[in-house]
């Protein structure tokens, strides 16, 4: 039974088991992305994941925004944070949106990836239980 938790598929805690300023994080995270002309309920690093993973003529500017989000959450989620939050949102439809649109999503992640970034290295820190550790769930497997 134990074996069976440590293996299943990491996913988002269900919306109960949030923390309030959690949930508020999140709610702003989807309006600036409904700003930014995606699904109101999506993330930004949701829409980056599935998007940078497309094959087409923006596939650089999605893969350049993913790699800015990843680094700013590297320290709590690993480096693939972006695909991460695109798995945990099945089922929903998203838009790359105009050129205006992009350019906001850009801008959004060219102003607050910078503070998450330094705001998450300081929390590590402060919460080592925090820090992701890429090999903890195969080290608890072994403990069982």
């Amino acid at each position: 039974m134990i074996a069976d938790e440590i293996l299943a598929p990491q996913t988002l805690p269900k919306e109960d088991d949030l923390s309030w300023p959690l949930k508020i994080l999140i709610a702003i995270d989807q309006l600036g992305n409904a700003i930014a002309d995606g699904n109101p309920d999506v993330t930004i690093s949701a829409r980056v994941g599935e998007f940078s993973r497309r094959v087409d003529k923006y596939q650089p500017f999605w893969r350049l925004l993913e790699a800015i989000i990843n680094l700013a959450f590297l320290p709590v989620d690993g480096p693939e944070h972006c695909y991460n939050a695109f798995k945990n949102e099945p089922g929903e439809k998203e838009t790359q949106g105009n050129d205006i649109a992009r350019a906001i999503l850009c801008l959004f992640v060219l102003v607050f990836c910078p503070i998450i970034y330094m705001v998450l290295r300081v929390a590590v820190i402060l919460i080592p239980e925090w820090r992701y550790e890429p090999n903890r769930y195969e080290v608890q497997l072994a403990e069982v």
